[in-house]
């Protein structure tokens, strides 16, 4: 009732808006892609049998047939030939009759002579009366006719979990089961129990039990060449370890040699070629990247990854097989695997010794959960999705589009006259409360759909706190245009085609056009000083990621001047739209007569929200979205998880103590350890005061440490920091404060004032 008044005192206020009519943007340029479509596209292998949220893909050559498992317990069989035509699936069991609560089926293995001895082994998911949920690797009896044998259960593995499972079991070709295991905790934080690098853990590994006999106290054997049998306090089934979600393995087919998908935490997906013993950095890495550095390691060195994809590209990886058909040639030999969040699909060359190649190959936007193969080697996949069908891969054909991408600004139907940038019918201008931080420069918005077309909002509760995500029409476009002095360097596009894909142009030097800049981005100069044009993985990066939603187009930053009600009036957006404003409350960071937590908050969403939220790509649990209250943001008195940055033991925020937070260094520092990581290349005196003052009000009366021109430590440099910055010294002591800072022994000291450089 509330929103529904402000809405009604709006609309009241704003008279102009009600009789202005929506014009039909008619005129996009926009056509296909500006880079050529993938080798490949997914296709549907029998289009007339679908699944039920299908979670594995198994082969049985003895039996020539194919099994899906489906997460809510069917398993239905299938030709183990793509190219056979059955009319329906048959369905094998459902396995809630045999297991009481059950969660969701994670994976099914075939024992090796299983024409012999029809025993079978499922990893499954159970509910309990407790927090989490248990899981279990039990084998079961089949009988002559094919159905689970009654009462045949013999439990193998049984633990609790609240988190990562891991995601499949799979006999080698030494015929010994592996069952590779996630660290078994939700996302955030990471791996508190410091199960990746702890051998006396089960979480975080991958296990290789024999499960053709039983050892002293357990339903299976040891295998006595494991690599840490006889190791004090280490568990003896341990194969390899340190990985955080590993997410469907294979064995190569020449070489036997074991490879896995393992899920990455907020930054980056991996691919490993596993080997006896290995250890594969969770969670002291997060693949290449340090995550926790000071935890203690596992007794193996930590090796890198084989291959890796950061989050600009996708956020759950998903590992695959080795293509050994014939039917796509060019991909034979291949590692065909894939991400599910945005459906693109690799594949990789391996000589036996380093990877050759690994090139996308398909754009499937499917959220692609597991990969199988027929009896020829051919490789399929599955969403997780209700009626979907299985699909594999077909050539993709040349594009059908006669029209090219345009090239050039004035050939993409925004805009009529570019030297004003006068914008054409239905592309709409708009302005926002809270500029992100663009090294002093400034920036103009416009938004534009096909015809008359609007956006759905829906509001969705992340961590116990509203977040809005719409539904745009295809086609929609968003447009910023970034000046310096009133000279256009370039102008940014957002398009949507089912996903939002960005592009750059840059402005020459007549001011009369702009140009499409290739897809790697840009490195130069403008008006003497460096200028990066992003590439199209950078703008999907900030722009993509998991929620793919933009960050200019959004409640809180269009909450100005009638602005909201005016575009809810000409159908652009929705009600839902305009309500959420109220819960994202950005002012303007400048504003002085806003307060300083407002504009703190808002300051940090502009600038760092779009990375800093769940699964948004960063290192850091915290969420920086102004939706969240400041209590809930895990900032304060919450630990980094990037390290100190020599503040030892000193937290994100630490009320009152600007000097003892790691949050302030971070946006202050020039050097290495800066936020944003991205974008800008010159500090934002302003929003680093802005910051500053904000802790500092958390808890006014809080003693904090006194400046020194010549610091002892990061937390006097930072104070120091302050007082330069706020002209509290005379010149003559800011250059031997300086001086003295730049020569220090302390590296974080020397690259908080590495910016000073210049001056």
């Amino acid at each position: 009732m509330i929103l529904r008044r402000f809405i009604l005192v709006g609309l009241a206020a704003c008279p102009f808006a009600l009789g202005e009519d929506r014009e039909a943007w008619t005129l996009s340029g926009f056509h296909g892609s500006a880079e050529p479509a993938p080798e490949y596209r997914a296709e549907a292998v029998w289009p007339h049998i679908t699944f039920n949220q299908g979670l594995d893909i198994t082969l049985l050559e003895s039996e020539d047939a194919l099994f899906i498992t489906e997460r809510f317990g069917k398993i239905w069989r299938l030709p183990s030939d793509f190219d056979a035509r059955p009319d329906v699936a048959e369905l094998v069991v459902d396995m809630n009759v045999h297991i009481p609560n059950l969660n969701r089926l994670i994976g099914l293995a075939f024992h090796p002579d299983y024409a012999k001895n029809r025993r079978i082994f499922l990893y499954y998911a159970l509910n309990t009366l407790q927090p989490g949920f248990g899981l279990k690797l039990s084998e079961f009896a089949m009988g002559e006719e094919g159905a689970v044998v009654s009462g045949s259960e013999k439990t193998l593995l049984d633990f609790s979990a609240s988190g990562h499972t891991g995601g499949d079991i799979q006999f080698g070709p030494d015929g010994f089961l592996y069952v590779p295991i996630g660290d078994l905790v939700p996302p955030s934080p990471p791996d508190p129990h410091r199960s990746g690098q702890d051998l006396g853990q089960i979480a975080s590994k991958i296990l290789r039990i024999d499960i053709d006999g039983e050892d002293p106290g357990l339903p299976y054997r040891i295998p006595q060449d494991n690599p840490f049998v006889g190791l004090e306090g280490a568990r003896p089934e341990i194969w390899a370890y340190g990985f955080r979600n590993p997410w469907k393995i294979c064995f190569h087919p020449e070489t036997g040699d074991l490879w896995v998908g393992d899920v990455g935490w907020e930054l980056w997906e991996m691919i490993y070629r596993v080997e006896k013993g290995g250890n594969y950095g969770w969670s002291v890495n997060e693949g290449p990247m340090p995550t926790n550095p000071y935890q203690e390691t596992g007794p193996t060195p930590i090796s890198p990854p084989t291959a890796t994809y950061d989050h600009s590209q996708g956020a759950s990886v998903t590992g695959g097989y080795f293509s050994t058909s014939d039917r796509l040639p060019d991909l034979q030999g291949s590692y065909v695997y894939g991400d599910y969040v945005t459906g693109k699909v690799w594949a990789l060359d391996w000589d036996g010794e380093r990877v050759v190649d690994n090139r996308v190959i398909a754009d499937t936007r499917q959220a692609i959960v597991t990969f199988g193969q027929d009896r020829s080697g051919d490789i399929a996949f599955l969403e997780l999705d209700r009626d979907v069908a299985l699909q594999r891969f077909v050539v993709n054909p040349p594009s059908e589009s006669s029209e090219p991408f345009p090239e050039l600004l004035s050939e993409t139907g925004l805009f009529s006259g570019l030297g004003e940038e006068s914008s054409n019918p239905g592309v709409y201008e708009f302005a926002i409360n809270a500029p992100m931080w663009q090294d002093g420069r400034e920036s103009r918005y416009w938004v534009a759909m096909p015809g008359e077309t609007g956006i759905e909002s829906q509001v969705q509760d992340r961590r116990g706190s509203p977040h809005i995500n719409y539904i745009q029409p295809d086609g929609m476009v968003l447009a910023k245009t970034i000046y310096d002095g009133g000279f256009r360097i370039e102008t940014q596009i957002l398009h949507f085609d089912g996903y939002w894909k960005g592009y750059s142009y840059r402005w020459n030097e007549a001011q009369t056009d702009a140009r499409l800049v290739s897809k790697e981005g840009l490195d130069t100069e403008i008006f003497g000083e460096p200028y990066r044009f992003p590439s199209r993985d950078e703008c999907i990066r900030c722009h993509g990621s998991n929620f793919n939603r933009p960050l200019a187009f959004f409640p809180g930053q269009m909450n100005r001047d009638d602005q909201l009600l005016r575009f809810k009036n000409l159908g652009i957006v929705d009600d839902t739209f305009v309500e959420m404003a109220d819960f994202q409350p950005l002012v303007n960071p400048k504003d002085t007569s806003e307060p300083i937590e407002s504009r703190a908050r808002s300051w940090l969403h502009s600038n760092c929200s779009h990375c800093h939220k769940v699964s948004g790509g960063s290192g850091l649990t915290a969420q920086m979205n102004i939706a969240v209250p400041s209590d809930e943001l895990e900032l304060i008195g919450h630990a980094p998880n990037r390290g100190y940055l020599g503040l030892e033991g000193a937290p994100q925020i630490d009320p009152g103590n600007p000097y003892g937070s790691i949050l302030y260094y971070r946006v202050a520092t020039q050097g290495a350890g800066r936020m944003p990581m991205i974008g800008s290349q010159i500090l934002d005196t302003d929003g680093i005061r802005i910051v500053h003052d904000w802790i500092r009000s958390l808890n006014p009366e809080r003693l904090i440490p006194e400046a020194s021109l010549s610091p002892k430590n990061v937390e006097e440099a930072l104070a120091l920091y302050h007082k330069i910055q706020s002209g509290e010294l005379s010149l003559d002591e800011q250059k031997r404060a300086i001086a003295s800072c730049l020569t220090h022994a302390d590296p974080f000291i020397l690259n908080l004032f590495s910016g000073f450089e210049s001056e």
